[in-house]
């Protein structure tokens, strides 16, 4: 029997190395990084808490955030908050 003696709790890690493989932007591969990396924290991933760590202009983080939304990398919840997806979820980028 495995008994976990850490008193601190697990927490999972949305971050998946398959973003890597999606042909994405420089910027929506950024997005998708500060979002888990803020899930990791156990911080809520709302646009306030990304836009505080985002150094790029406002409107390359919307291009960013629609770009993974429209692979259904991330939801986007009230608040809004933005989720990422198991990669099992996401979309492929159709090749031109």
């Amino acid at each position: 029997m495995i008994v976990n003696t850490n008193p601190q709790p697990i927490v999972y890690s949305p971050m998946d190395t398959h973003i890597f493989n999606q042909n994405l932007s420089v910027l929506a591969t950024s997005a998708y990084i500060l979002i888990a990396a803020v899930q990791s924290d156990g911080l809520k991933p709302d646009l306030e808490t990304i836009r505080a760590r985002w150094n790029v202009r406002e409107d390359e983080l919307e291009m960013a955030l629609a770009e993974l939304r429209a692979l259904n990398i991330i939801e986007r919840h009230p608040g809004p908050v933005y989720i990422v997806n198991p990669a099992s979820l996401w979309k492929t980028r159709r090749k031109d």
